[in-house]
């Protein structure tokens, strides 16, 4: 807290600036610009043109309105290393409305940040905007949009995979997008036998000057990266005509992961978060392109059913953040022992093992995180995992299970309160925001 009232009182102002459109050979690139008085960041993304994005698509003034809104959510990285309490906006107007719900956002969004960090913060003083520009960025409501394309984004997981492959069956074109390629996703598009001149390409670099105040003691952690996928979609829909983007965000993700709080790492994945954004993108963006989480209805074990039919995507699919660089599982984080249990009711242990590379329900150095799992402690791991109930269930289910049950991470465990898999396996949510046919398809998928 100390470090949060010394920083903040240091550099009590920060700015944004301006941001930049250029149209090059390639690509549409965009780059921002902020500061705090003494230290400056330029952060850069682009778009690459290929067969489903080009040069002509691209109008300037058009797209200026969605830029500016990724220039607000791409501002929390760097904000945070200070919390200056008076952000200056110079680029355009916002209303109090937009005040408020970038307050709300941030708040939320950074739940994990603060509580890392031990700030204690009031949701109406950590942070208040002035507005510099009265020009208002008018809503865009005029481009011509295709009614059967979709937007699916990649992001190296079962979810997404389960996302891509129901729709890419359906009578919907499916266009992936990815941001910052890695080993993974492109194996997932190569998988599903789609080209890669027929993907959305995002190139997103982080101003180094941020990194070396990580290093040197500048306040840093968790951001709402899922929130900052919502605008690049938004945008992305907008350049090719897409009338939809199906995230892959599950039921599960609604959980808090500090228990009895609102501090939920996968905030940006909440139904909460994806209500506010479908708000917010209709009245100060596009009208009729319709965001949306196709598997909302459903727990992660039954993404994870769902996706034990695509053994094709066995051994390309990563979800594991601390082996991400390396392309591998590293079998020894929350991540990896919570998508283990919820394969392991789907796919033999052989196969399982050849996921992860070892046995990992041997792993005692996993206990204290299968207690978490277990929400035997106050807080869930940090990370983008299912229920307490889930987890549960799973185990309840191994325990009593011939070979499983003589695993060293479950011995001496007794059952735990929670339904049973076939119960889980059969709910549906009903608090989406799926439009007609996509839920169609989705129950047909659950139903075979």
């Amino acid at each position: 807290m100390n470090n949060y009232i010394e920083l903040s009182k240091k550099y009590p102002i920060f700015n944004y600036n301006k941001f930049n459109i250029a149209i090059k050979d390639d690509r549409l690139a965009v780059t921002f610009d902020f500061d705090n008085g003494e230290y400056f960041f330029k952060p850069s993304s682009y778009w690459l043109f290929n067969n489903v994005l080009n040069a002509r698509k691209v109008n300037i003034n058009e797209i200026s309105p969605f830029v500016f809104n990724i220039g607000m959510i791409e501002l929390i990285s760097y904000w945070k290393a200070t919390c200056s309490g008076l952000v200056n906006i110079y680029p355009a107007f916002i209303n109090n409305y937009q005040s408020q719900w970038w307050r709300n956002l941030y708040y939320n969004g950074l739940g994990e940040f603060f509580y890392k960090n031990n700030i204690d913060v009031n949701i109406d003083e950590f942070i208040h905007f002035e507005i510099k520009n009265f020009d208002i960025l008018p809503k865009q409501n005029l481009r011509y949009l295709q009614d059967k394309r979709v937007i699916v984004p990649i992001g190296g997981g079962k979810d997404s995979i389960v996302t891509l492959e129901l729709l890419k069956k359906s009578n919907f074109e499916v266009i992936p997008l990815i941001i910052n390629p890695n080993a993974a996703t492109l194996r997932i598009i190569d998988i599903a036998q789609i080209p890669r001149a027929h993907i959305i390409e995002i190139h997103r670099t982080i101003d180094h000057t941020l990194l070396d105040m990580n290093s040197n003691g500048f306040l840093n952690g968790h951001t709402p990266f899922s929130a900052m996928l919502a605008f690049y979609s938004m945008l992305s829909a907008y350049l090719i005509g897409a009338k939809y983007i199906a995230l892959s965000n599950e039921f599960s993700a609604n959980e808090s992961t500090v228990i009895d709080s609102n501090i939920n790492h996968q905030y940006s994945k909440t139904i909460s978060f994806e209500s506010h954004f479908r708000y917010y993108t209709k009245m100060f963006l596009n009208d009729d392109i319709e965001y949306f989480s196709f598997i909302r209805p459903l727990h992660e074990l039954q993404v994870a059913k769902l996706f034990s039919q695509y053994s094709e995507y066995f051994g390309a699919f990563r979800s594991c953040n601390v082996g991400s660089k390396d392309d591998k599982w590293c079998g020894n984080c929350p991540k990896c022992l919570f998508v283990a249990l919820m394969l392991a009711p789907y796919i033999n242990p052989n196969e399982l093992e050849n996921i992860f590379g070892r046995d990992i329900f041997s792993n005692m150095e996993l206990k204290n995180t299968l207690d978490e799992l277990l929400g035997l402690k106050m807080s869930k791991p940090f990370e983008c995992i299912g229920t307490v109930d889930e987890v549960r269930a799973v185990v309840n289910q191994l325990i009593t299970d011939e070979y499983y049950s003589h695993k060293p991470l479950f011995a001496n465990l007794t059952p735990l309160p929670a339904p049973n898999i076939e119960t889980l396996e059969n709910s549906w949510n009903e608090f989406h925001f799926l439009p007609k046919e996509f839920e169609k398809i989705l129950k047909n998928a659950l139903n075979k």
